[in-house]
């Protein structure tokens, strides 16, 4: 008859974990499927709240950092008034000029809009020779693959952009998918400056639709036409 230290040595065999350096898992297939499920569930509600913290850190973020332009994005699908963003876009790029941080101004946007930002850009102390305007759409991808494919041609890598706090997350990860080293700085005043729930929302929602199909569709810098 083995000893009672025996028998105890032999229940602990058989009781504790046969194999201490694996990792642990659900002996059922029920049970395993709750884990994954609860798994999935936890990093679903992890990316929305990534991507608004995302948005939010960014737009408290004002790079001002020296650069080869500066490129005043067209508020034209802004959240709340375009004609006040573009109104603080505009005094802002001057303010960026004025400081030195680029010798020059590149406007984007429809062309109805070019002459008359030409203009207010003109009476904030930007001389006429330095104001470029390219037309564009009114969206994010567009104006930016299109400034990624002159800076191509003409050996450029660092602008820095100007649009509302809220739009900083999106336009960076955007010029980064075009090849540019952005260099964002949000404007400091206009009715887009206040992070509202609305704006927020929309733009967590824009950034992840960035990041789950707009990016895969983005031309580097080497793909992106030339200009013309």
């Amino acid at each position: 008859m083995a000893s009672p230290t025996v028998i105890h040595r032999d229940a602990a065999r058989s009781n504790g974990p046969q194999h201490p350096g694996r990792w642990w898992f659900p002996g059922t297939v029920r049970a395993a499927s709750t884990v994954i499920l609860t798994l999935v569930i936890a990093v679903a509600l992890m990316i929305p709240v990534g991507a608004t913290v995302q948005v939010v850190v960014a737009s408290q973020f004002d790079d001002r950092t020296p650069t080869q332009a500066i490129v005043m994005l067209d508020p034209g699908r802004v959240w709340g008034d375009p004609a006040a963003a573009r109104v603080a876009r505009i005094d802002h790029a001057a303010t960026l000029y004025r400081e030195g941080i680029a010798p020059l101004v590149i406007v984007t946007g429809p062309p109805r809009t070019h002459e008359a930002t030409r203009a207010a850009l003109q009476r904030r102390g930007v001389a006429d020779p330095d104001i470029i305007t390219f037309d564009s759409g009114a969206d994010t991808v567009g104006p930016l693959s299109l400034v990624a494919s002159v800076m191509r041609d003409l050996n450029w890598t660092s602008a820095t952009i100007v649009t509302d706090p809220a739009h900083a997350a999106r336009v960076q990860a955007t010029a980064a998918e075009v090849g540019i080293d952005a260099h964002v700085s949000p404007t400091e005043h206009g009715s887009n400056v206040s992070l509202t729930s609305d704006y927020v929302g929309r733009e967590v929602a824009a950034l992840l639709r960035h990041h789950a199909f707009t990016r895969w569709t983005l031309p580097t810098v080497e793909q992106a036409p030339a200009a013309r």
